[in-house]
């Protein structure tokens, strides 16, 4: 067992889990979306579907899966391991630049399209979605007045599908600690100064 493996106890659904951050909100918002009577825990089988939200995560479901209900995973274990993943920026999704040099290559003709039965074969070759995920993704990308997919409209979509960027939280987190150091830094200098300041003789400051 890793130190990743969080205990998976019993008592972590009856106590709700108390919610220290906005990373840890969004973390649990998109949790929730995926839970039914069971505010504290969803099927094993939607675990995919949480983390493709928040991005890709190999071996997530090993980490997370609760130990005493198999196929389930609990949200007082997943949320603390969300969070350290997407502070590491180690699941971080691709840019719009990246997104699109990725069509290009695709795209041979440079069309800036691409077509329905071209894009389920691509998305069939990946092992990340399932037959009704890429119907969804087809549906969202489709244009039925020219029956093609234009890339740099679904891209579009696909990025501002998520109006809340967990990792741009997490960058604000470290960004508010090292203004907050540096602040700290600053006043321990000026009272470093000061003391020496008071510490020098008198008699040798008037010379």
């Amino acid at each position: 067992m890793t130190e990743d493996n969080i205990s998976n106890s019993s008592e972590s659904h009856i106590k709700t889990f108390e919610i220290k951050n906005d990373l840890q909100k969004v973390i649990v918002d998109t949790f929730s979306l995926f839970t039914s009577d069971n505010i504290n825990s969803i099927s094993i089988s939607d675990l995919g579907k949480v983390i493709r939200y928040l991005e890709e995560l190999n071996e997530f479901a090993n980490i997370v899966e609760n130990q005493n209900e198999p196929n389930t995973v609990d949200k007082n274990v997943f949320v603390p391991h969300m969070e350290k993943q997407i502070r590491a920026s180690k699941y971080k999704p691709a840019t719009a630049n990246e997104l699109l040099q990725a069509f290009h290559t695709l795209d041979m003709e440079s069309k800036g399209s691409l077509s329905v039965d071209f894009m389920q074969q691509a998305l069939r070759e990946g092992d990340s979605l399932d037959p009704d995920e890429i119907t969804e993704a087809i549906k969202t990308a489709y244009d039925p007045d020219f029956q093609c997919i234009y890339y740099d409209i679904w891209i579009h979509k696909l990025l501002g599908k998520n109006k809340m960027d967990p990792y741009a939280l997490a960058a604000n987190d470290v960004a508010s600690a090292n203004h907050a150091k540096a602040a700290e830094d600053g006043e321990l200098n000026r009272l470093l100064l000061s003391s020496e300041n008071n510490d020098i003789d008198p008699a040798s400051a008037a010379v």
